[in-house]
């Protein structure tokens, strides 16, 4: 009787022993959330690679500033740049200084 407990304890604290790092706590997945329009201004970036919350973010933004704007939005379409394409030539374009 006491060989089969000690064995059963034994495979019991080998099993615990064996699956205690599946139960460590793993960190966290960092966030990937959107970076403000500030941020984002501060260097030159790939624009094109934005998500679609940067670039609205960026967008509601810039929509405040009517007239540039739409001198903006003007010039991208007389360029025949629509959707992401427009993006870069529409960030270059808002955020020089005028």
């Amino acid at each position: 009787m006491i060989k089969i407990r000690s064995s059963v304890l034994s495979i019991a604290l080998l099993t615990f022993i064996a699956t205690a790092p599946a139960f460590a706590q793993n960190p966290a997945p960092e966030k990937t959330e959107a970076k403000p329009a500030a941020m984002l201004t501060t260097k030159m970036q790939d624009i094109s690679n934005w998500t679609k919350q940067q670039w609205y973010a960026a967008k509601a933004k810039w929509v405040k500033e009517k007239v540039k704007w739409a001198h903006c939005q003007n010039e991208a379409l007389e360029k025949k740049l629509v959707g992401r394409k427009s993006w870069p030539f529409l960030y270059s374009c808002m955020t020089t200084a005028s």
